[in-house]
């Protein structure tokens, strides 16, 4: 039970006795960490607490049909406004990320700041550097923890249709439609939205079909030319290059989704897709069963997330990435 009577009259207090406040999300924020956000955003407007939502920087486009995301402050859009936002702070909500170095160049202003620093959040191992923690690795995302705890405060016959949304596009996205990480409780609170009269097929329709005709080109190529395929360890691997990515003319989120493909192979356990931009390797990985994506992602490239979900970044080379996982695969799995 992580939300007690002491950590939820805690965080009451908090709210009660904090000037300015604001909302973090994680560094190149998904669908969890954009809805969870937001979500948390509509509780504060209807309590009437000033504060402002903050990202390091920006998200997919096809997440900017979400009500009030164009209310979103983007730090490397103008880092001496956010910078000044966070350090004046009294009360930072961190969402979707387990530690304050997750943020990017952004953390250095999280670090420094005296304010009192509220984690809501689902992903393993979370840091021990926040005044108040509401931490559940068995959730199915951000999205959910928050859904939970305006629940347990007694609120969410408050909130109205934009907070539903927020709250079932991030159930949707890190479940990967209802795939991955799902309990009864994850499917109670997405039935409870739907009886508030949110459309699932909508909120789906303007997740998912809004594919560019680069996006689509892309993924024919990375699949018909960038997908490897190791049935013996029941594994596969996918690689996107610098050049590629702008032959295709890339925009932020194209790859979303795509590691998925890999997994998708008849008994494949293990994936990972790696991708190279602005001279850094983004690593996404994808598991089944017990196959511990976690443990790799951190031992190998000093990342992490979920048993079955995880990322990393490394500033080797894509060659040298591409190794790296090549020798997992053939030594661990």
């Amino acid at each position: 039970m992580i939300f007690t009577k002491d950590k939820l009259s805690a965080l009451q207090t908090v709210l009660a006795q904090a000037g300015t406040t604001v909302i973090i999300g994680h560094r190149s924020p998904d669908g969890d960490a954009v809805g969870s956000t937001l979500a948390l955003s509509y509780y504060l407007k209807s309590i009437g607490k000033e504060h402002s939502v903050i990202m390091p920087d920006a998200f997919a486009p096809f997440l900017n049909w979400l009500p009030s995301s164009d209310e979103i402050l983007l730090y490397d859009q103008d880092p001496r406004k956010v910078s000044q936002l966070i350090i004046e702070a009294k009360a930072i909500f961190c969402l979707d990320f387990n530690k304050l170095d997750r943020v990017g160049s952004m953390s250095k202003f999280l670090i420094e700041s005296k304010a009192e620093k509220i984690l809501i959040d689902h992903h393993l191992h979370p840091a021990e550097e926040f005044s108040l923690s509401f931490s559940d690795t068995e959730a199915s995302s951000t999205c959910e923890l928050v859904y939970r705890l305006i629940e347990a405060l007694g609120a969410i016959d408050t909130l109205g249709t934009d907070f539903f949304t927020s709250v079932y596009c991030g159930l949707l996205t890190d479940t990967g439609s209802f795939k991955y990480n799902v309990h009864p409780d994850t499917h109670r609170i997405a039935g409870t939205i739907i009886a508030k009269g949110i459309v699932p097929q909508d909120v789906q329709s303007d997740l998912f079909d809004v594919n560019s005709l680069n996006r689509l080109q892309l993924l024919g190529h990375l699949l018909s030319e960038r997908l490897l395929a190791y049935p013996e360890k029941k594994a596969s691997f996918m690689t996107l290059s610098a050049e590629v990515l702008s032959k295709y003319n890339y925009q932020a989120g194209d790859t979303e989704g795509f590691v998925n493909y890999g997994l998708s192979i008849k008994d494949c356990t293990f994936t990972a897709l790696a991708s190279e931009k602005d001279g850094v390797v983004k690593i996404s990985f994808r598991s089944k069963g017990d196959v511990d994506v976690n443990v790799i992602a951190k031992e190998a490239f000093g990342g992490g997330g979920h048993k079955n979900a995880a990322g990393a970044r490394s500033g080797q080379s894509l060659a040298e990435v591409s190794q790296i996982i090549e020798k997992i695969i053939q030594e661990k799995l």
